[in-house]
């Protein structure tokens, strides 16, 4: 135990806040803390403590937040270092600047029940039944429901419907064919037949896929029309399937928004092939599925199951979702898009947690790998995206930034149950709260005290968002 002295006091409020170091400290501090500590009791009760506060220019704190975070009496350095900490925990999380933190706290009658009133009831979620309204879907179908991944087959069906046409060319004048070359045959039958038969050639070739098929040759116009016809077939029937899964997919969209209310978790993502929907039907399906989250009956959102004809109504209920979720659950995979950038932006301005999930990417592909790592990083650091200020309480808030579904789990397990673990640093002069088991930062609190005092003087004199309107 480190006794309460007026060196040791000032040693101990300097290391707790760093902020102070830079002159913020009342030149007459150490003689105001010796003469409170003069008597024969070399301790800090609450009235002692106000007279040290009053140096700060600070109202005298009331016995509900004294108790709250030190004993009656402060009779070593470390009871009033672990007091300290715990309020600048508090003070950033909910309030983003320790004098405002102060301030609110000291007038409610009970810091506790504040706290509790700002924390998630985790009890909410063992009560509820199963959750068993959503259709499952096989994961290497769901590429089926993409608006980019979804347009494949149909764009096969008019590709084949080209090459019927180029077929139907050459057998209705072979003679004007013959002894030709492929190439000249293809160049002569471009400037035959009319419209975008070129880019339609092109592309034919580029997305079918139908190695060793030379549909040019007038050797094989019967064996390239068997396996056009093998392959319409399955393009049919893949048609088929997707109508089938997109009725699916609407449904789910449905029973989404049924219980809009009671969704925990939105998962943000950006998905452009069947790649990218196989990869986070298997993130978002190891995650629900870790143990760690499993026993908290969540209901979360996976956009990997749904489908909805209108942009226009996928972007509201998206919007929606991303109102009515607890959490967002951010997926950062090879390339950003405006939506997803819009959602986490979003749900950071309502005061609400971001876990960030950024892939390590594959050993076979270490360009890929690389860029990953230097998006994980950034993420972590102060890069704008990633730092968004409350809307409602003007609170800067940083993401979660996660590797792998395990470390996702862990990571929404503890934000859900009130349980992550921070540690306050002192970085670019101002203070960082950061989650201890990823290093990410949580909250911030810049240490010039001109920005601050201009941001809280101003923060909440914006203009009526509705007073304009077009002509």
């Amino acid at each position: 135990m480190t006794p309460v002295t007026a060196k040791n006091f000032i040693q101990a409020l300097k290391s707790s806040l760093p902020v102070l170091k830079s002159g913020a400290i009342p030149v007459d501090l150490e003689d105001t803390v010796e003469r409170v500590l003069s008597g024969n009791h070399k301790v800090i009760d609450r009235e002692r403590f106000n007279i040290i506060l009053s140096s700060f220019h600070l109202p005298p704190a009331r016995n509900s937040w004294f108790r709250h975070y030190f004993p009656n009496e402060i009779s070593d350095i470390e009871e009033f270092i672990v007091g300290m900490r715990k309020f600048t925990t508090d003070a950033l999380w909910h309030f983003g600047d320790l004098r405002r933190g102060y301030l609110e706290l000291n007038g409610v009658a009970s810091v506790s029940d504040y706290i509790d009133r700002h924390r998630f009831n985790t009890n909410d979620f063992g009560s509820r039944l199963d959750w068993t309204v959503i259709e499952e879907i096989d994961p290497s179908e769901r590429g089926l429901l993409g608006y980019v991944s979804g347009t494949r087959p149909y764009r096969q069906r008019d590709l084949l419907n080209t090459a019927d046409r180029i077929l139907e060319e050459l057998v209705k004048r072979r003679s004007d064919y013959e002894n030709l070359s492929s190439r000249e045959v293809a160049d002569k039958m471009i400037e035959r037949l009319s419209g975008d038969i070129s880019e339609k050639i092109t592309a034919f070739e580029n997305e079918m896929g139908l190695k060793g098929l030379d549909l040019f040759s007038l050797a094989f116009l019967k064996e390239n029309a068997d396996l056009l016809e093998r392959t319409r077939a399955e393009v049919e029937a893949t048609i088929q399937r997707v109508d089938e899964l997109k009725i699916i997919g609407k449904r789910n969209q449905l029973q989404y928004l049924r219980n809009v209310e009671m969704i925990d978790v939105y998962v943000a993502t950006s998905m452009r092939d069947d790649r990218e929907y196989v990869e986070m039907a298997q993130f978002v399906g190891e995650v629900f599925k870790d143990e760690v989250v499993k026993s908290m009956n969540l209901r979360y959102f996976d956009p990997t199951l749904c489908y909805c004809d209108s942009r226009i109504d996928k972007g509201i209920i998206e919007c929606l979702l991303v109102r009515c979720a607890k959490v967002t659950i951010y997926c950062a995979q090879d390339g950003d898009t405006f939506g997803k950038d819009s959602e986490l932006a979003a749900t950071l301005c309502q005061g609400k947690p971001v876990i960030v999930y950024v892939p390590h990417g594959s050993d076979s592909d270490l360009e890929r790998k690389a860029k990953l790592d230097r998006r994980a990083e950034t993420f972590k650091q102060f890069h704008p995206l990633a730092l968004q200020v409350g809307l409602y309480d003007g609170v800067a808030r940083g993401v979660i930034v996660v590797r792998s579904p395990a470390q996702c789990a862990v990571a929404l397990h503890k934000v859900l149950s009130n349980k992550l673990d921070v540690e306050i640093t002192a970085e670019q002069h101002g203070l960082v709260l950061r989650d201890k088991d990823t290093n990410s930062v949580l909250r911030v609190m810049s240490g010039w005290r001109e920005l601050s005092s201009a941001f809280w003087h101003n923060f909440g004199l914006s203009e009526d968002p509705k007073t304009g309107r077009p002509t």
